[in-house]
């Protein structure tokens, strides 16, 4: 096989195991990625930007020693403002968790290159015998875009950071007239270049964290959320919740006489009902976050934005649709199950346990009345079986 059709070979595996849409956009992504995601990407911007800040410092004897006297002073105030913005950047340190924060800083650490590039050359465009000082000013925009390739970005979030270095190269070689010359046309074929291999490194680490972050949060039998990740971000989402106004509600599952299921027909086939049912209930949460495996046969689900009520309707229609399904066994029979459901809306006196703790002793009063239903701990009525 030749290199290149083992290349295509690669990529079209590469693609087929990728979900392009979670490298697209962050659409798809849940809250807590985001937030690591963000938290991981600042750790890595605020060392590069305290380090660039050291690095503009330590160029001024150059400039000092090979700039003319007529625009020294110049430069060495865009050096310092250059420097002193790294460094503002560098010790910004609150929302390190919050995805629009960090598309603000990876903003900002390509701006700051950018115009210190621009305004430079426009400054020392006119001064001859300055081809090595030049040097050391025309690399930024291809810094800039090799240096993105270190984090874990979707394909939008790359090509608009990446774009902001080419155009201001453009723009620049534009103005001074350079643009057409061989050799800004070379170096806009580099730059290009370089920004395709970043994007694609960059897509790289993205898929690479979201695989592994998957494996750690995620429930490997059910592909919900784990009760480590739902411990994590129930009490932001109960703070969230307070701070605008908003209903919040938690449900809480249990598969009836599940062990009836895994001594009758088998641990694999119990396997087979918990991924039917948490198919079922992804289907009707899908707007929520916060959708977990508990433990064993028990499942967790918060509801910012909903009363009890709305909650209810929600759990009436998931227990409804438990009647219909047709999970097989390994001998192909028909394996029916049932579920009883608590359900608890948050109080201005709870925290996350004492709200988890309202709705289990719901589930158990479902239970206590006959299994098969929900019960609603703000009502204290529990809905029938039919």
């Amino acid at each position: 096989m030749s290199k290149q059709a083992h290349l295509t070979s690669s990529l079209i595996e590469w693609l087929r195991l990728t979900n392009v849409s979670d490298l697209s956009s962050n659409k798809l992504h849940s809250r807590d990625f985001n937030g690591s995601r963000s938290e991981y990407i600042y750790m890595r911007l605020r060392l590069l930007s305290l380090l660039f800040a050291l690095l503009a410092i330590i160029w001024i004897p150059i400039d000092v020693l090979f700039t003319p006297n007529n625009v020294l002073g110049k430069i060495l105030g865009l050096r310092l403002a250059y420097s002193g913005l790294f460094l503002t950047l560098g010790l910004w340190t609150p929302h390190a968790q919050s995805l629009t924060f960090m598309r603000i800083r990876l903003g900002l650490f390509v701006i700051i290159p950018s115009i210190f590039y621009v305004t430079s050359r426009l400054v020392l465009n006119n001064q001859a015998d300055l081809q090595a000082v030049l040097i050391g000013y025309s690399f930024l925009p291809f810094l800039t875009v090799v240096l993105l390739a270190i984090f874990p970005l979707t394909l939008f979030e790359g090509i608009v950071f990446s774009a902001i270095s080419i155009i201001a190269f453009i723009s620049t070689e534009l103005f001074i007239g350079n643009m057409f010359n061989l050799s800004s046309l070379v170096d806009l074929w580099l730059l290009l270049l370089l920004t395709i291999i970043s994007i694609w490194a960059q897509l790289s680490q993205l898929h690479m964290l979201l695989r592994l972050y998957r494996e750690a949060s995620r429930d490997a039998l059910t592909g919900l959320v784990n009760r480590a990740v739902l411990n994590k971000w129930i009490e932001p989402e109960i703070d969230r919740a307070r701070k605008n106004g908003l209903h919040l509600c938690a449900m809480i599952i249990d598969l009836d006489f599940f062990k009836r299921v895994n001594d009758t027909y088998g641990h694999l086939t119990g396997d087979t009902v918990l991924k039917d049912f948490s198919t079922l209930f992804k289907q009707h949460l899908a707007g929520f976050n916060l959708i977990a495996r508990y433990g064993g046969e028990e499942f967790l689900a918060i509801l910012p934005g909903k009363n009890a009520q709305e909650t209810m309707r929600y759990a009436e229609k998931i227990r409804q649709r438990c009647h219909t399904r047709t999970p097989k066994s390994l001998n192909d029979e028909t394996v029916q199950y049932t579920i009883s459901i608590g359900i608890a809306q948050l109080r201005d006196s709870d925290t996350a346990s004492s709200l988890i703790d309202r709705a289990d002793a719901g589930l158990y009063e479902a239970k206590m009345a006959g299994r098969d239903r929900a019960f609603n701990t703000e009502t204290e009525t529990s809905q029938k079986k039919e």
